[in-house]
């Protein structure tokens, strides 16, 4: 499933953009005020390579679901909604 076929999972995609916003500062380790869905993770707001997976794990623990994040690209990567995206469509639920 590609992203173009992923179906988006509505209801969770503002949760996922919620929790980012309140994980951003716990996983930066410092404050972060509240960024618009356009702000770009790595250029504003100095996101690495290890820092995105553990914003990946804190989502996933927070939200309480798992991301399937074998179809992830650096255009996925771009902003807090590209990410909110991308994991609405890749998530797996225990349900």
């Amino acid at each position: 499933m590609d992203q173009a076929t992923a179906q988006v999972d509505t209801e969770l995609r503002p949760r996922v953009v919620d929790a980012i916003g309140s994980l951003l500062p716990k996983v930066l380790k410092r404050e972060v005020p509240l960024m618009p869905e356009d702000t770009k993770l790595f250029d504003e707001l100095g996101l690495g390579s290890a820092s995105t997976l553990e914003l990946l794990l804190e989502l996933e623990e927070e939200l309480d679901i798992q991301i399937d994040v074998e179809e992830i690209d650096q255009g996925d990567l771009m902003s807090i909604g590209t990410l909110a995206t991308f994991v609405a469509a890749h998530a797996l639920t225990d349900e």
